[in-house]
This record gives C-alpha cells, structure tokens and sequence, in this order.
C-alpha cells in the first residue's frame, strides 16, 4: 500500500537551531517525522542517516541555501539521487523573484515566503505536502525509458525463443506419433512371423495342434497391442500435439501487447543529459542535437546532475572531461559504481585526444568518447549506437 503524504520524511537545513524549530512546529500537526540539520559539516552525514523526502531549506538568505544544495550535492556521494527527495526554500519578500526564477531552473522544487513571518501558516504544510505527494507517487511510477526498451528486447528474445521451442516441440511430437505407428507395425509383423513359423513348424520345438486357435489367439494379441498403441495416442500424446498447437494463439493477445507498448516507448524521444560547464559548448550541442529527436537536458556540475538525476532517468550522458570541483572521469566512475545508474552509457566529450587520456575514460566505464571538434554525423553516431546496444 502507498504511503500517505503525512508519513513523509521531513529534513528541516538551518543555520539557525531556534529557527529550525520554529518550523517544525508549523509542520509537526501534519507529519510525523521530522529532524533538524543545523550543523554544516554534518549535512551529508545527516541526509545520508535520516533519508529525507523533503528538504525545507531554512536559511535567512537564498545565498545560504544554494551553499547548502551545493555542498550536499558537491561533497556528498553519487549515491545521494537513491533517495529522491524534493526541496522547499523558505524565502523573504525581497527575494520572491529570485526563488521563483531558480524555481523555474529547478534549482529547488518550490519556495515559501517565510521570512521574518510565516505570512500563511498553511501554505509551508501545504508545500510540503504536495512535495511528499509526488515523491511517493514517483515511486509508484511505471519504470524509466530504459527499463521499458530492456524489457520489450527481453520479450522480443523470449517471443524468438518460444517460437524455436514451438517447432521443436511440434516435430518431436510427429516423430512420436510415427513411433508409435512404426511400433504398432513392428509388433504386428512380428506376431504374424510368429504365427506363420509356429503353424509351419519352422521351430520344432513347438508342436501346434489347433493352427486356427493359433491365429485366432495371435490376432487377439495384435488387437490388444493396437488398442494399447491407440490408447496412449489418445490420452498422451494427442493432447500434448494439440497443446502445442494452440499455445502460440493463446499467448498471442499478451505478445501483441508487449510488441505495442515497445513501439510505443521506441517511438518517445530518448533523454539526453549534457554535463557541461561551458556555456558555449552547450550551445552548441543544443544546436547539433535534434530537438525533434532528443529531448535535451543540460547541467553545468556534478552537483547540478545530480539533482537532475533525483527527477529523471536520461537514456544517455554527454560528459565533458574538464568539469568545475570533480572532473568528468572521476564522476562517470562515480556513477557506475552506482546499481540505479551505472546502466545509462555515458559519452565523454574531450579536447585531449592523448591515448592516456582516452584509455582513462574507458577504464571508468564510458561508453564512448569524442573528441573536440566533432562533427554533427560523428555524434549522432556515437549516440545512435550507444542508445541500440
């Protein structure tokens, strides 16, 4: 059963041990659990123990609260997106604008005018309330894309198989069948031999003195053995062939509606990440990917990838190796060595094309590489591969 909202997992960031308070006690008639984070240097350690499913973020200044992000998603693992959680900044007048713009870029899920009074002593619990909503329901969702496209070439290989398996059983059922036919045959050439030699005395040993009794007792057998033959034909071997005849039309209704929903999710545009931080590069990826082919979404650090990676799932990663804080190298290892993400196939961008330099990419788990200056037909190559295997 789905958890309600009001079971939701409240981390309450602050700088200010009083004011987190404060804000627990607007919440607590509406959730139950709940801690305060007011201790920088504990701030991964705190999120990493209490796992979170919504972040109020706390602090008197949005500055305050882009540090706090930053060095959570900076300084913390790769494995933080394992917990998807949404945050909530808690803002003053002067700075309405400015939250609702980084709003907009998903610095944070959503803002609260707060400070220095909660104007609306509803509108955080209700906040927070929509936030833990579609956490728990993007827990329920269907799987990501490349689940989706894993499982239809799973039951595209199992239709394949069924199919051998399926003329493989309906020959070996006729090769049966004329077993069965052959013995029958056999068992009657042979009673006739041995009534012929019995009534010619061809084994002397046996004295037939009633030859019609003879042949009368020998078809008797022969009789029993076809009546023998025909029974088993009937009660095992003729439902087993009709089994195997109708099967395939039996499970045809779920294997057309498996092959429907593969198209269906091959026919969405795949998802694109670009991890990039300068600016004209992503120009200029923006302007050599199709946007009618890809749906293209861009991050300029480690920490901003990662807090697109608590929302979404892209079917590929376009890396560069030169990234503000950790390189492109180290993060891409970073992510392998993550269970929920180490199957999206990253692309490393370089402008070092020594073969060091190359051999290291590969080494922590890149897909590909391409080196700068690439042209529009050698990326979409490399993505078009990278996106079939």
């Amino acid at each position: 059963m789905r958890a309600p909202p009001a079971a939701a997992r409240i981390l309450i960031a602050t700088d200010n041990a009083r004011e987190g308070a404060q804000v627990q006690r607007l919440l607590e008639a509406h959730f139950e659990h709940f801690t305060v984070s007011s201790d920088p240097a504990c701030a991964v350690q705190d999120f990493e123990t209490f796992g979170p499913d919504v972040i109020v973020l706390a602090f008197d200044t949005i500055e305050k609260a882009q540090g706090y992000c930053l060095g959570l998603y900076r300084f913390g693992p790769a494995t933080l997106h394992q917990r998807p959680h949404r945050t909530i900044l808690l803002c003053t007048q002067s700075e309405v604008s400015s939250a609702f713009e980084l709003c907009k870029k998903q610095c944070f899920d959503d803002y609260v005018l707060h400070w220095p009074l909660a104007h609306d002593g509803k509108r955080l619990p209700m906040s927070v309330w929509i936030a833990s909503r579609e956490v728990i329901t993007a827990r329920a969702a269907v799987p990501a894309r490349p689940e989706l496209l894993a499982h239809a070439k799973h039951v595209q290989e199992l239709e394949t198989v069924l199919e051998r398996e399926f003329s493989a059983a309906t020959l070996k059922l006729g090769a049966a069948d004329a077993d069965l036919d052959r013995l029958e045959q056999e068992l009657s050439s042979a009673s006739d031999e041995l009534s012929r030699r019995l009534v010619q005395g061809a084994d002397g040993a046996v004295e037939v003195k009633d030859p019609g009794a003879l042949s009368r007792e020998i078809e008797r057998l022969k009789g029993k053995h076809a009546a023998q033959t025909h029974h088993l034909r009937e009660r095992t071997l003729a439902p087993l062939t009709s089994w195997a005849r109708n099967l395939p039309a039996s499970i045809e209704p779920a294997l057309t509606g498996a092959r429907e929903l593969a198209v269906g999710v091959r026919g969405t545009r795949p998802v694109i990440m670009v991890v990039d931080d300068d600016e004209t590069s992503r120009d200029m990826l923006a302007r050599t990917l199709d946007p009618e082919t890809y749906e293209i979404t861009f991050a300029d650090d480690r920490a901003a990838a990662l807090n697109q990676l608590r929302r979404i799932r892209p079917d590929a990663i376009l890396m560069d190796i030169k990234l503000p804080g950790l390189d492109g190298v180290s993060f891409t290892r970073q992510l392998k060595a993550s269970p929920q993400l180490a199957s999206i196939p990253i692309i490393v961008l370089t402008g070092d094309s020594r073969r060091e330099t190359l051999l290291r990419s590969l080494e922590a788990g890149a897909a590909a590489f391409i080196v700068k200056p690439f042209s529009r037909e050698s990326l979409n190559s490399k993505l078009g591969k990278v996106l079939a295997a």
